[in-house]
């Protein structure tokens, strides 16, 4: 079985075997990864919980390749506090699970300083799990560790702790250090989401360099805040693809981050500036998430957009994603599919609808997503259809919007209610 598979499956036993016995590093790396992903659904197996920690434990001492300690560690993090107290313990010889938080964070603030690695990079996830005030100083100083690995979970801790008196040395660091710690760095700024840790972040937006401008636009979708939104307009722009698949990315990973009580106006300004993107570098990247996103807010979201800002040039290629999503297992991105093809009318839509209702091997939930949009763009040829159709078919829900549709059409209908 693939390492995919097992992780679909959670298979725990099979991923810590690859762990503790693949003489491939990159299988016992990636193993280490997915357990650590799959944190949060130990509990609803019979698998123990001490029978993933303890490996993990093992691999973030014992494993022959720094990578693989350093996504063992990780993992431990995915587990919680006393998962990476319980590898820091082994490690240095002291018990902290009983202790104060104050004391707590003062054993591992000393642990920055230990001549493992290892131990360092825990002591700074430990530290920014723990969350005071106190220790970024300890933290910030060390972002000039040697090993590249700590100076990573350094920047990560730095931004869940959140303190703004961290800013000017994360952002030294987003122009000097290497392109995968001025990720951290970034996603750091973006988590501590002040005034001046955003303007360092659209400054980056603005650079020379593409891999910074890509870094800052990628960063900036998880402050959800409206002041991001231009800033990534305007990334959609950029001479470079791979920038301008990331900011609409962004984009709407931003819709996904806002807060309920800034969501509609977030949403209204994103639509406002994508709809003056004149050339045409909106609807791909929306189409790309939509049919290969795995997340389902991103889904969600792009699906809401797609109707809203496609342009008649990509009329075509946007009805197709949409119809492809009508019958999608999350409930609300097939409602946001519908809505969005509703607003798409044009090019023969009326006739691929009508084709998906009749079609008695097409999935019923896409069959009934399909009536909802023709009841709002049909005309004479869908009344007719459908008429036959309702008293052909079988399926009482078909039935029933069926009718619902005829009632929004002016033929004989039922009183309607969104996706009956």
């Amino acid at each position: 079985m693939s390492l995919f598979e097992l992780e679909r499956n959670a298979e725990f036993e099979e991923l810590v075997t690859h762990l503790e016995e693949s003489s491939n590093t990159d299988i016992r790396r990636r193993a280490a990864e997915i357990l650590g992903g799959l944190a949060s659904e130990v509990e609803k197996t019979r698998f123990p919980r001490e029978d993933v920690v303890d490996p993990l434990v093992e691999a973030s001492q014992d494993d022959d390749d720094e990578e693989v300690r350093a996504a063992a560690i990780d993992a431990l993090d995915q587990y919680g506090q006393d998962a990476l107290e319980k590898f820091i313990g082994e490690v240095s010889g002291q018990d902290i699970d009983n202790v104060a938080k104050w004391k707590k964070a003062k054993v591992l603030a000393q642990g920055l300083n230990a001549d493992r690695p290892e131990l360092r990079m825990a002591a700074a996830t430990g530290l920014g799990r723990i969350g005071e005030d106190n220790v970024v100083k300890h933290l910030v100083n060390q972002l000039n560790d040697p090993d590249p690995r700590v100076r990573k979970r350094v920047a990560r801790a730095l931004g869940r702790i959140g303190s703004p008196e961290c800013v000017p040395a994360l952002s030294q660091r987003l122009h000097e250090d290497r392109y995968a710690i001025r990720i951290e760095v970034a996603y750091a700024l973006a988590d501590i989401g002040t005034n001046n840790a955003l303007h360092e972040l659209v400054d980056v937006a603005e650079a020379d360099d593409e891999r910074l401008r890509r870094i800052a636009v990628d960063a900036l979708g998880r402050l959800g805040s409206i002041e991001a939104v231009e800033v990534l307009a305007e990334g959609l722009q950029d001479e470079a693809e791979v920038v301008r698949r990331t900011a609409m990315f962004s984009l709407v990973q931003l819709l996904s981050e806002a807060p309920s009580n800034a969501s509609h106006k977030i949403r209204e300004k994103i639509v406002g500036e994508l709809e003056q993107v004149t050339d045409s570098r909106v609807e791909q990247p929306l189409i790309d998430l939509l049919e290969k996103s795995t997340e389902t807010a991103q889904r969600r979201n792009a699906a809401w957009l797609l109707g809203r800002v496609a342009s008649d040039e990509y009329r075509d290629e946007a009805q197709e994603a949409l119809i492809d999503t009508l019958a999608d297992e999350d409930e609300m991105t097939s409602k946001f599919a519908a809505t969005s093809l509703s607003m798409l009318d044009g090019d023969g839509l009326e006739e691929r609808l009508l084709n998906i209702v009749e079609d008695r091997h097409r999935d019923e939930e896409a069959r009934v997503k399909a009536l909802f949009v023709l009841g709002k763009i049909g005309g004479e040829e869908s009344r007719n259809r459908i008429s036959g159709f309702v008293d052909r078919t079988e399926s009482d829900r078909l039935r029933k919007r069926g009718f619902s549709a005829l009632s929004k059409l002016g033929g004989a209908g039922a009183p309607s209610g969104d996706f009956a």
